[in-house]
């Protein structure tokens, strides 16, 4: 799964001009023109005023909408504010700018990049024009047009953009600014999905440094760079420092959030996966379990999510019964060879192996029967037979139905698997 990049700002920083005060500097040619005139000024600052407020509380509306999920609410929320702002202040105004890189925004949420990408272009032509190239608010159209860029599968012209806003932003606040930790993260995700570990790397650690001071190391920002960290450190082998971080993660999205979100889970569930890499199977087993049992509360107990979470918690206690399995035929295999002149007290150690590792994988298959029927009822009665966490679900259980003995089980979950091809 690809990183999101950080959406920098939902609007501009500089987010009016002094609109209606364009003819105090015009001198009347006499006080009767002028009483005329200042009349005249009064009103258009009145109407502007209006309008300003206007389009304050749809810029408002439309954060809000955004925030909370509601994109169709949002983009017609962004869509008056960017019709007031250009009847209003004019077409080339940073309020209509600002508006169409909030339609820019909510374009690329909704999928349409190539609306998202001309949205934010023609508000980039115009701060550019309005305010210089090297101006803040250029800095954060440039990093959502890098971020579409990057949606796009086009990490070139990402990077030139990203690379463009943090120039902007280091000359305009200095390294240790927020903004500029932003743009470092950014480009660190897109180096990391590349595979450019060691530039990964760099700036994770740069961005996190900036953030524990600028944000406090408690921060969400922090949690998610420490995250993304971690899962470079794992990619390169390194699991002791990933471990680190992401127990560090954790930690904080626990502090920020509670026991019960949804950043919770993705730590567990990056927790759980590291430790299975490791083959850490006793640590992994309480983080899978308590990814379950969060997972419950946030979306019921019958949610396609939770199905893949018990899926994963089955498969680590059937590795272990497999482990055990075949441990335990190994060793029967020795007992065949053993001669006559085998030493009875090493046959009945041997012996004793056997039978501590088959009652062993016995228990583990135990554990893991119910957890894969649970998650197979579940996504029965969601995803459908036709989805590829059907199929890995089918196989699995039909493997442990054959190592238990339920062999008319293991048939018919084959039977589903061979219509599913």
């Amino acid at each position: 799964m690809r990183k999101k990049l950080l959406v920098t700002a939902l609007c501009l920083g500089s987010m009016s001009l002094v609109f209606g005060n364009a003819h105090a500097y015009l001198k009347p040619a006499d006080d009767g023109l002028r009483a005329i005139e200042m009349q005249q000024d009064e009103g258009i600052n009145e109407t502007t005023a209006i309008a300003e407020q206007i389009w304050d509380k749809l810029t408002s509306e439309f954060i809000e909408h955004f925030e909370e999920g509601r994109y169709a609410r949002a983009a017609t929320t962004a869509r008056s504010a960017y019709e007031l702002a250009e009847s209003t202040f004019g077409p080339n105004h940073i309020n209509t700018a600002d508006s169409m890189l909030k339609l820019g925004i909510v374009a690329e949420t909704l999928g349409d990049l190539k609306t998202a990408k001309q949205q934010m272009q023609n508000a980039l032509t115009i701060l550019e024009t309005q305010l210089g190239s090297t101006h803040e608010d250029v800095a954060v159209v440039l990093t959502n047009l890098a971020n579409v860029y990057f949606e796009e599968n086009e990490p070139q012209l990402s990077e030139h953009y990203h690379q463009r806003a943090l120039t902007i932003r280091r000359q305009a606040n200095g390294e240790a600014d927020s903004s500029v930790a932003q743009s470092l993260y950014n480009l660190a995700v897109l180096y990391d999905d590349l595979l450019e570990y060691e530039k990964a790397i760099t700036n994770y650690e740069q961005a996190i440094r900036i953030w524990n001071v600028t944000l406090g190391p408690s921060h969400p920002y922090v949690a998610n760079a420490l995250n993304n960290l971690a899962n470079v450190y794992m990619a390169e082998g390194k699991m002791e420092i990933a471990e680190e971080l992401h127990n560090h993660s954790l930690a904080i999205r626990k502090l920020i959030y509670g026991r019960v979100h949804t950043e919770v889970v993705r730590s567990l569930i990056n927790l759980g996966a590291l430790h299975v890499k490791q083959n850490n199977y006793e640590k992994a087993k309480p983080v899978y379990s308590e990814a379950v049992g969060v997972a419950e509360k946030l979306f019921g107990p019958s949610h396609p999510q939770v199905a893949m979470l018990l899926y994963s918690l089955a498969n680590i206690y059937h590795i272990q019964g497999r482990m055990d399995r075949n441990e335990e035929e190994e060793l029967s295999t020795q007992k065949v060879s053993f001669t006559e002149s085998t030493n009875n007290r090493q046959l009945a150690e041997l012996n004793s192996q056997i039978k501590d590792l088959h009652q062993s994988s016995q228990a583990y298959f135990a554990k893991a029967l119910p957890l894969y029927e649970r998650a197979l009822a579940i996504l029965d009665n969601t995803i459908g037979n036709n989805h590829p966490a059907m199929t890995a679900m089918l196989t699995e259980l039909a493997l442990l139905y054959k190592s238990v003995g339920k062999s008319s089980k293991a048939e018919q979950l084959q039977v589903r698997l061979n219509k599913t091809h």
